[in-house]
Parts: C-alpha cells; sequence; structure tokens
C-alpha cells in the first residue's frame, strides 16, 4: 500500500503536521483508488544543518546584493532563499 515520506525542517508544530498527514492521505487515497486507512505518511524533520542545497547548509546565512532590499522570511518559502 502506499507509503509517503515527507522531509522538511524540524521546527513546524504538531497541527502543521496533522494537516500534512491528512491532506497527503486524502490526496493519495483518491488517486491510488485506496482506502485512506492502507496510507501510511512518514513526516521526518530535519535540523537545517543537516539539509544541504547547492552546495550550502541551509543555516548559512544568505548575502543580500547591496541593491536589493531584504525580503522578510515569511513572505517567501525557506528554500527558494537558498542560492
Amino acid at each position: 500500500m502506499p507509503v509517503v515520506t515527507v522531509d522538511w525542517w524540524k521546527g513546524n508544530d504538531r497541527q502543521k503536521r496533522a494537516d500534512l498527514v491528512d491532506e497527503l492521505t486524502t490526496t493519495v487515497a483518491r488517486i491510488a483508488g485506496c482506502p485512506r486507512d492502507v496510507v501510511t505518511v512518514l513526516v521526518r524533520d530535519v535540523e537545517q544543518d543537516h539539509w544541504g542545497r547547492g552546495g550550502v547548509l541551509a543555516d548559512t546565512p544568505i548575502e543580500e546584493p547591496a541593491d536589493r532590499a531584504p525580503v522578510p522570511a515569511e513572505a517567501e518559502p525557506a528554500l527558494s532563499r537558498r542560492p
């Protein structure tokens, strides 16, 4: 039966994990044509210093170009801020 694994940065609360599991379960069951109770969702919290993209750890500060105002962290997805 379907098993979905999600790796995301540590720091999301229990309610966000519960919402994610519910939504993924509903979608996978619909697309796979199976009952919800046979869908397994694993959510793994990963520390930012254990996550790299583009050769840089995710907890490495990003230097903003001098001609560009910084964008507040809540205004854009975290992964889009990586080089």
